[in-house]
């Protein structure tokens, strides 16, 4: 019997550590990373006909668990899509493939991971995570507009 009773004492202190933890991000902190990233790329977000706007499913929820999603639009038209990991702050694009590195998005990445206490994903986990093969690295600034 003090068996049994040792291995539900152990089991139930242990539950905290096996639950997941939940992370939170305020809005205004992801349409100021998506905006900062769109500069990066070479994109005016306050153009007259351009603006951020979340992304939803269907139902309602953020098309990636996990992450936070905004869109930035011209004229009406998806022409980027940013999605910020909340636990690590990494910023992809799950449509492209391709993950952004610009040094104000690292900056916010490691101010995150140090805020939230998490680690580093590698690429491939990443990638795993968004539905992608692979991502590819983007990490120098465009200068100038960028308008396709």
């Amino acid at each position: 019997m003090p068996l049994i009773c040792a291995w539900i004492i152990a089991l139930l202190l242990a539950l905290p550590a096996l639950q997941e933890r939940s992370y939170f991000m305020p809005t205004s902190t992801v349409v100021r990373i998506a905006s900062m990233a769109a500069r990066y790329e070479g994109y005016d977000s306050e153009a007259r006909g351009t603006y951020l706007d979340e992304l939803r499913a269907r139902d309602g929820k953020e098309p990636l668990p996990g992450y936070s999603s905004i869109g930035l639009y011209k004229d009406g038209h998806l022409i980027r899509s940013y999605s910020i990991r909340i636990a690590t702050g990494d910023v992809i694009d799950a449509n492209e493939c391709k993950i952004f590195r610009y040094p104000g998005l690292e900056r916010f990445r490691k101010e995150t991971m140090k805020r939230f206490g998490t680690r580093e994903l590698t690429l491939g986990e990443l990638a795993s995570e968004v539905g992608c093969d692979k991502l590819e690295v983007v990490a120098d600034p465009i200068r100038g507009q960028n308008w396709k």
